[in-house]
């Protein structure tokens, strides 16, 4: 459980310096850019679709380990009432002199004896079937926050190259701009000299 809380303080604290790290954007390749945000966005996508995955997973290994301690409690409870008749079987043949009344109660607690068996290794194997569910809920829910973290570094990271788009945009615009007016006041210099 501490290495748990150690991984996620690591994650959140990665998480944290990439907000504090982000640049000033910069002139990009539109298209580039534009590429590499749709790539992003497919990773989140991926991501988004494995943490469904996943979260239906832990929901059903969840379900399963309900299910298995409802049994356990029921099966110790059988226990119970098995070593209850064994002890009253047992007290039972120490007062019969008859062999055949004596053979018929030693089946039945030889009976007792195999069904308590049997009982005590589907707690053992629904045990150990528990534990490996809670470590696979631990494992996905570990990958999911791990998934959480990486989506939101690549949604920062979009929201950067999509500021670098815009103001690659808007020094197109402003090129455009300086060449639109050049090719006018040359236009008007034109028209005064063939005055």
């Amino acid at each position: 459980m501490k290495l748990n809380l150690i991984l996620v303080a690591l994650v959140c604290s990665g998480a944290l310096a990439l907000n504090a790290q982000t640049p000033t954007p910069h002139y990009v390749v539109i298209d580039d850019a534009q590429a590499e945000i749709s790539l992003l966005d497919s990773r989140n996508q991926e991501m988004a679709r494995a943490n469904s995955v996943l979260e239906v997973e832990n929901q059903n290994l969840e379900d399963e380990i309900i299910r298995s301690e409802e049994f356990i409690v029921e099966a110790d409870e059988m226990i119970d009432r098995l070593s209850a008749s064994a002890g009253e079987i047992y007290t039972l043949m120490q007062s019969i002199d008859d062999n055949e009344t004596r053979r018929e109660l030693q089946r039945r607690m030889d009976g007792n004896r195999r069904s308590r068996y049997d009982l005590e290794n589907r707690k053992r194997r629904e045990n150990e079937t528990n534990t490996r569910a809670r470590n696979k809920i631990e494992n996905n829910r570990k990958q999911i926050a791990v998934n959480r973290v990486r989506s939101k570094a690549n949604d920062q990271r979009g929201g950067y190259l999509q500021a670098c788009i815009d103001l690659s945009v808007s020094e197109d615009m402003d090129v455009d701009s300086v060449l639109d007016n050049a090719d006018q006041v040359r236009q008007e210099v034109e028209q005064l000299l063939n005055q």
